[in-house]
């Protein structure tokens, strides 16, 4: 009784709002009002094999499935969320978008057989200074709506290299050498491991993070999912 008192005295002094433009929402919306929901930049490519996330890493690496859920598309509001999400505190909008993701992956079908999701980590160092690493609330949102594990420590990055978003596509392929390693290969051992990211633009780091991961357990069998991508990987066809 107390506590939904409490509840909803918050709710009028403290009216939840949207993540993306900021008007007001109710509880039901799940924190993005319907004018965003409509605006977004969704790519439908967990619906398909055939597209540009996955066709990325061809002739670079094995995945069974590769998918991105919106398209990153310069000053949009969409890009500002990132990040919000990112740099700026607001880890729970990583996993709130996870949970939208995940829930549209697992009535894809293509997912299924999915036994672990694995977030691309970040270095300690940088872990520290930010607090966080928002691929992993992403990561856990999907996890929750598609009813499967996160594995968020076999996978190391024994490398604090610089941040490749000022970087050229081409120099980023050079900033990721020996990044990541396997640190519990018992854990993923034979299983289907879906890598999560946030943002898809060169490729180059996800690919090290597959590469790490496929070297080490050349059992595995690997999947792809990044929340955006990059406009130049959507053009791609």
């Amino acid at each position: 009784m107390l506590c939904d008192m409490l509840r909803e005295l918050r709710s009028l002094l403290f009216p939840p709002r949207c993540m993306v433009c900021g008007v007001s929402t109710t509880p039901t919306m799940q924190g993005i009002c319907p004018k965003c929901r409509f605006d977004i930049p969704l790519t439908y490519w967990w619906l398909k094999d055939d597209n540009p996330t996955k066709s990325r890493f061809d002739g670079l690496i094995p995945i069974v499935h590769g998918s991105s859920f919106f398209t990153y598309k310069g000053r949009s509001q969409w890009a500002q969320l990132i990040g919000r999400f990112k740099y700026g505190g607001k880890w729970r909008f990583a996993h709130t978008l996870g949970l939208w993701y995940g829930s549209e992956l697992k009535a894809s079908g293509l997912y299924d057989d999915i036994d672990v999701i694995v977030p691309v980590p970040l270095h300690s160092v940088k872990l520290l200074k930010r607090g966080y690493n928002q691929s992993r609330y992403l990561a856990e949102g999907m996890a929750e709506a598609m009813g499967i594990a996160v594995d968020a420590r076999s996978v190391v990055r024994v490398r604090n290299n610089p941040s490749q978003a000022k970087r050229k596509a081409n120099e980023r392929w050079h900033n990721v050498d020996d990044l990541f390693a396997i640190r519990h290969p018992e854990r993923l051992s034979n299983k289907h491991i879906l890598v999560v990211d946030d943002v898809l633009t060169s490729g180059a780091t996800l690919y090290a993070c597959l590469s790490a991961i496929h070297t080490a357990l050349p059992d595995c069998r690997l999947s792809v999912a990044t929340l955006a991508v990059s406009e130049y990987i959507s053009a791609i066809r």
